[in-house]
């Protein structure tokens, strides 16, 4: 998870055939990765940026089209680049406040999950 100055997360818009949605960056681990390892190469290979990892915000697994989904949240700040789509499947990219997703209805179920355990206190901020 990526803030602005204002607190703001960074989210990017998925637009395929299959999904049309806003979504965290992220992806699967590869061998040989730690999880922020992971994050680290996802965000560069999405926004075209290099992140530090400032902490693991919290966990959260869940079943999506017939699968288990296991992921973890970090916190990271950008230290080179300008978050740029670096991949056809999005389209767009927004900073959103909190609130701003609370109302949103084109979550990714990991973003829910996201903004439900921040309203619920168990997002580690």
């Amino acid at each position: 998870m990526i803030l602005d100055g204002e607190g703001k997360v960074l989210l990017m818009h998925r637009n395929t055939s299959g999904r049309v949605q806003w979504e965290l960056p992220g992806g699967k681990i590869e061998k040989g990765e730690d999880l922020a390892q992971t994050a680290q190469r996802e965000v560069q290979e999405e926004l075209g940026i290099m992140v530090a990892i400032v902490k693991k915000l919290g966990e959260k697994s869940f079943e999506e089209d017939a699968f288990t989904m296991d992921y973890v949240w970090f916190l990271a700040t950008i230290e080179t680049g300008v978050p740029t789509l670096q991949e056809e499947k999005f389209d767009a990219l927004q900073y959103f406040s909190w609130d701003e997703l609370r109302g949103e209805s084109n979550l990714s179920p990991n973003t829910i999950n996201l903004v439900a355990a921040y309203f619920d206190k168990s997002l580690e901020l």
